[in-house]
């Protein structure tokens, strides 16, 4: 067999390459290249300098439309480099460059080839099995769905394989693989992995049991590139963020344009198209698209804050005169039993109060008084892939905003699902900062057949990364840590910024040092 064959390493240099490129005979360089059992060793001269992804990408693009997958890319002294089998049209494109890449930020990258570097049944890699792990991580079998976003990126195979999906032959296979391996999903999410064709789905035959596509933020310059789809019976389609929604002048003519290629659509870029001549129904609304970073930006960062264990870091957010209110659709005897105690105290449901005195009591005016009342709910985690959100009104220095989505409750008794409607009123003040005049937060059943162990959990990750705070809330959060621990402001920034702006941890951080006399008496110093 041809693995028992004594394979000798051939070091490829640029004038070797340049014989392979004019047609030289070239007998060894050719077999070895030819050769499905060994890896080659591709090195990046001077490759430390730059990082891994930028590397790969640029070896990459170069050898299109060959294909190449990188395998255990590594940096020695200022060299990095990788090893690849199967590759023999990629070898041969980088020999035509003369083993040159062009690089767009500075010099050159220069390519070292050795041929035949090791046979795969001494340098053993199960990439198949890195496959199948990584699928299996990303689908979620309850909602059927398939998380193919930034594959390349994966984190747990990308520390042995560079495996991009917008190579056409790494693509297919992927798609043949998890169809074989996994029962059967029907969404499918492909965000970010620079796609140019999508001719892998249709080889693939995912039809019939393909419903949906997230093709967000990819590099589908025309219409035409949903051509493979026309076989499958897909209703819900992302295009949001390629170029090919530049192309269009009216929504009507975008609408129109792709469902020549997907027939059956309902729902494109989470807008339901319904029939045609039918009015357009939204998932969000911004009746002034100027203020839509703005309001995005503002509840991102509300929820990422919301979501901590200690609530008082929204300290900041909320306006001097600020008024919040909490109400619970849920029934008071069923919330009982679903140990939702806790916010049934909280609950301000003027069509559920038997005693009105309470409705004064549970209307909370002030940033401490609002504080105190969030801390005492429920510590919860919210799902960003369910928010749907308005731009109600929108004057002068006040804007009205409506968020609803999916909220994950946790306590010590039970971990539920449950959604959640929360409207604002903002009021913009000095430096371009925006406060909370009047928050209402009603809360209700979760959604039909969503369960907790189901749950997207995004905020859990978001946690844990660190929020844009405005000058307001920094302010805010330096008088508190002063009250705390009688530093003066420049060192309770320090700890702060030391910290991320988590209050907690910066108290924790001082605390510690204290108890270890770590803590400088210039710290004191008024």
């Amino acid at each position: 067999m041809q693995h028992n064959v004594t394979l000798n390493p051939v070091q490829l240099d640029p004038s070797t390459a340049l014989k392979i490129t004019m047609g030289g005979s070239m007998f060894q360089e050719r077999s070895l290249m030819g050769r499905p059992d060994v890896w080659h060793k591709i090195k990046v001269i001077r490759g430390a300098r730059y990082e891994k992804d930028f590397i790969l990408k640029l070896i990459i693009n170069a050898i299109e439309p060959a294909d190449l997958i990188p395998v255990r890319y590594h940096v020695s002294g200022q060299d990095s480099a990788f090893i690849a089998r199967n590759c023999g049209l990629a070898l041969d494109k980088l020999c035509r460059s003369n083993l040159i890449i062009n690089n767009p930020n500075g010099d050159p990258l220069i390519i070292d080839i050795t041929l035949g570097f090791a046979s795969i049944h001494d340098l053993k890699v199960n990439i198949q099995a890195l496959l199948l792990a990584a699928l299996n991580r990303r689908y979620d079998p309850k909602r059927k769905i398939l998380h193919l976003d930034r594959f390349h990126k994966d984190t747990e195979m990308s520390k042995t394989v560079y495996c991009p999906l917008s190579q056409l032959r790494t693509f297919s296979y992927v798609l043949k693989v998890a169809k074989n391996a996994l029962n059967g999903f029907e969404h499918l999410n492909l965000q970010h992995n620079e796609l140019l064709s999508l001719s892998s789905i249709e080889s693939s035959n995912l039809s019939p049991m393909l419903k949906s596509l997230d093709l967000r933020y990819n590099n589908l310059m025309g219409m035409e590139a949903l051509t493979p789809l026309r076989g499958h019976k897909i209703t819900d389609i992302w295009l949001d963020g390629n170029p090919v929604c530049e192309n269009y002048s009216s929504p009507e003519k975008y609408i129109e344009s792709a469902r020549r290629y997907c027939p059956h659509l309902t729902k494109l870029d989470g807008v339901y198209i319904g029939a045609p001549g039918m009015p357009l129904t939204y998932n969000t609304y911004f009746s002034n698209g100027e203020k839509k970073k703005l309001v995005n930006q503002f509840v991102h960062h509300f929820f990422t804050l919301y979501d901590q264990s200690d609530r008082m870091i929204l300290r900041g957010l909320y306006h001097q005169d600020a008024l919040y209110s909490m109400t619970l659709g849920i029934p008071p005897a069923l919330a009982a039993k679903k140990n939702l105690n806790k916010f049934i105290v909280a609950n301000r449901n003027l069509t559920k109060l038997t005693d009105f005195a309470k409705s004064h009591q549970l209307l909370f005016r002030g940033p401490e008084a609002i504080l105190k009342a969030l801390n005492k709910l429920p510590q919860s985690s919210h799902d960003r892939t369910t928010f749907k959100c308005d731009l109600l009104y929108d004057c002068n220095n006040h804007i009205a905003i409506t968020v609803e989505g999916v909220l994950r409750v946790l306590d010590n008794k039970t971990t539920q699902v449950l959604s959640f409607n929360r409207t604002f009123i903002l009021r913009e003040g000095e430096d371009d900062e925006y406060n909370i005049v009047n928050d209402q937060y009603h809360v209700d059943f979760g959604p039909l057949g969503r369960l907790a162990e189901t749950y997207q959990d995004e905020a859990i990750e978001n946690i844990s990364k660190s929020s844009c705070f405005s000058r307001t809330e920094k302010n805010e959060l330096i008088e508190t840590l002063r009250d705390v621990s009688t530093m003066n402001r420049e060192w309770c920034s320090i700890y702060l910024e030391d910290a991320g702006w988590n209050l907690r941890k910066a108290i924790a951080d001082f605390v510690e040092n204290y108890k270890k006399s770590g803590v400088p008496p210039e710290a004191f110093q008024k």
